[in-house]
């Protein structure tokens, strides 16, 4: 039952991503996205491994922006300090971004994560002045 209850809160997160990123800004929208609430502690890898898989639907699949987002706000809802990083290619020229998450600096998915990418962004923005001050 409890994988029902997992899916569910995947998909119920992701259509509210969607329409999230269609009415607000980024910065907010995250910050908002960022607030936690008291709910059972699940291991983020097996988050990841739910976003990934229960926002695939037959061959197609959501951006890495959506299922990142999806998978900060259930990681940030359970208490996680989870990080959203968006960067860009590191040995190529391109103006394709990439976003996912990290926890602790670990890379948490979506894939490829961080493996060939180049931070310019981290959200939310107070953490990381605070991972520079220390």
């Amino acid at each position: 039952m409890w994988r029902v209850r997992l899916l569910w809160d995947v998909w119920t997160t992701g259509a509210a991503v969607v329409i999230g990123l269609r009415r607000e800004t980024l910065p907010a929208f995250v910050a908002r996205l960022g607030k936690p609430e008291s709910r059972p502690p699940k291991p983020p890898a097996l988050l990841s491994r739910a976003v990934s898989r229960g926002l695939r639907i037959g061959p197609w699949q959501p951006r890495c922006l959506i299922r990142a987002l999806v998978l900060y706000r259930l990681l940030r809802v359970q208490g996680n300090d989870a990080v959203l990083v968006i960067g860009l290619a590191d040995d190529r020229p391109s103006t394709e971004a990439h976003a996912w998450v990290e926890l602790a600096g670990r890379d948490m998915g979506p894939a490829p994560g961080a493996y060939g990418h180049r931070a310019l962004v981290r959200y939310p923005i107070d953490a990381v002045e605070h991972d520079r001050t220390a």
